[in-house]
């Protein structure tokens, strides 16, 4: 009876203690998403300048490596991993195209800054990973002075 007893307790901690770690990492995962999603949310619907979204490029491929999202084969774009990758499009005036973020750092960041100098963009358009409800997505817009 006392064995019976101690057994049952065992597995009722085991029980306990593997629940308390999922509730404790599903805690630390949603509070990183809140945590990097401030960072990128405060641009939506903001004008910002040239210099500032390359700021929010180089963050974004920053979070990507140290994250370390893959690659495309034979490419320099970020795949979406489902879980923490970041990608950033952006659509210029005198472009109909969408360039993303990765064939912007391909430039220095004084050569695009030059370039765009005077330019404003807004953010128009935010996505979020189903799984971990990080941002997914970032789609800013050059917009007419």
């Amino acid at each position: 009876m006392k064995k019976t007893l101690i057994i049952i307790l065992i597995i009722f901690l085991i029980i306990l203690a593997i629940a308390s770690y999922y509730v404790y990492n599903t805690r630390r995962m949603v509070s990183l998403a809140e945590e990097t999603n401030k960072t990128y949310e405060k641009y939506q619907n903001t004008e910002i300048e040239a210099t500032t979204l390359i700021s929010i490029i180089n963050k974004a491929i920053d979070d990507n490596e140290k994250n370390k999202v893959e690659k495309v084969e034979n490419s320099n774009l970020y795949e979406d991993n489902g879980k923490n990758s970041i990608i950033i499009t952006v659509k210029f005036l005198l472009n109909d195209n969408i360039i993303r973020m990765e064939d912007i750092a391909k430039r220095t960041s004084e050569d695009f800054v030059s370039a765009y100098l005077g330019a404003s963009f807004k953010c128009t358009n935010i996505e979020y990973h189903e799984e971990t409800k990080q941002i997914k997505s970032m789609h800013f817009e050059e917009i007419a002075i």
